[in-house]
């Protein structure tokens, strides 16, 4: 046999073994278990507590529904319910807000409902009371009870209708309607 046949059956011969051998490196490795713990998730949560919620318009008389109500430029109409709050979890807080998309036009293609949910969206202010709850203006922060215990909030939504000096302000607005009967507050953690 030549020498270079030769050499190419030594070569073949010597990758064979060495591909052969790959397989059988070890890597050292080495596992132990440890003694940990449970994780427990906590919960974040607001509902409707069973009381009856009431309006008051400029101040007067409580009532149940709106029904029969037709607003003037600085009237000022506030909603007042009793909420449930769960809060559990160790460094938990969390925002209490009016939730925005809860105050909508009758109609999206009214001009004057689009204005005037837009203008009561942008002038709701929220003040909420109950033990958890911070004090001063909104957004208020809700920290955890004890035992994740639920917290009885009473939650205010004051909304005043437009009234401004410049003459003309108000006029966006007039007509128009805007669905109340779904106001909500979130809660969201921080």
């Amino acid at each position: 046999m030549n020498k270079i046949l030769k050499g190419t059956i030594a070569g073949a011969a010597g990758i064979t073994l060495l591909l052969g051998g790959a397989s059988t490196f070890a890597l050292w490795n080495s596992s132990a278990s440890t003694s940990g713990g449970n994780i427990v998730a906590g919960d974040l949560a607001v509902n409707s507590s069973p009381t009856v919620a009431s309006w008051s318009i400029n101040g007067g008389t409580a009532r149940s529904d709106l029904t029969g109500f037709v607003a003037v430029p600085g009237d000022v109409i506030t909603y007042t319910k009793v909420m449930s709050i769960t809060a559990k979890g160790d460094n938990l807080k969390a925002n209490l807000t009016v939730d925005p998309a809860s105050i909508k036009a009758v109609s999206s293609t009214a001009p004057a409902d689009v204005a005037l949910a837009n203008y009561l969206t942008s002038n709701a202010v929220l003040t909420a009371t109950g033990d958890g709850i911070s004090t001063g203006p909104a957004p208020y922060t809700v920290t955890a009870g004890a035992a994740g215990v639920s917290q009885n909030v009473t939650v205010s939504v004051t909304i005043t209708f437009p009234k401004s000096t410049t003459p003309g302000f108000e006029n966006s607005t007039k007509l128009g309607s805007a669905n109340l009967q779904a106001l909500a507050v979130t809660l969201t953690q921080l």
